[in-house]
């Protein structure tokens, strides 16, 4: 079996100089076109030989170099703030399955008969948090992994 690494979601994020690049691209591309279609419908079709009219094409491009610029921009601050809400939903997520995994030792640790309730709760409240979690997740890339019982109470006894 081949595993391919995972690219975190923070690479999708495009850099200033690519909108640039791209922005650029557009505008020329438009003002290409422009004066094409000019010299074409003119000189071919019309047989009007004459000065091609730049000025409309150069604010044509420079119209769509600002509209594709601030349009991009617009959808890379929108992915680092989407970015940022997944960061906290992991980060409280944790925290979370943390507290519930040590209440549900403790209760082991002080009374082993009201252990299949507490984890039943456990468990509800880490399916809930896993769903949560997945339908936030853009991509469904990471998933909440439920360790095993022993490996949780080796943690836990670790840090104390």
């Amino acid at each position: 079996m081949r595993f391919t690494a995972e690219r975190p979601l923070s690479s999708e994020i495009q850099s200033i100089a690519s909108i640039c690049v791209l922005s650029l691209i557009s505008a020329l591309t438009v003002f290409s076109v422009a004066v094409l279609l000019q010299w074409f419908i003119y000189d071919n079709w019309m047989h009007r030989n004459g000065q091609l009219r730049l000025v409309g094409s150069a604010l044509a491009s420079a119209w769509t170099f600002a509209f594709v610029y601030h349009r991009q921009l617009g959808l890379r601050e929108k992915k680092i703030e989407m970015l940022r809400r997944f960061e906290r939903i992991k980060w409280m997520n944790d925290r979370i399955r943390n507290s519930l995994q040590a209440i549900e030792l403790v209760m082991y640790a002080s009374n082993p008969n009201l252990t299949n309730s507490v984890k039943e709760v456990v468990d509800t409240i880490e399916s809930v948090l896993h769903e949560v979690f997945v339908e936030t997740n853009a991509d469904s890339r990471t998933t909440v992994n439920r360790p095993s019982e022993e490996s949780r109470c080796d943690e836990i006894l670790s840090t104390n």
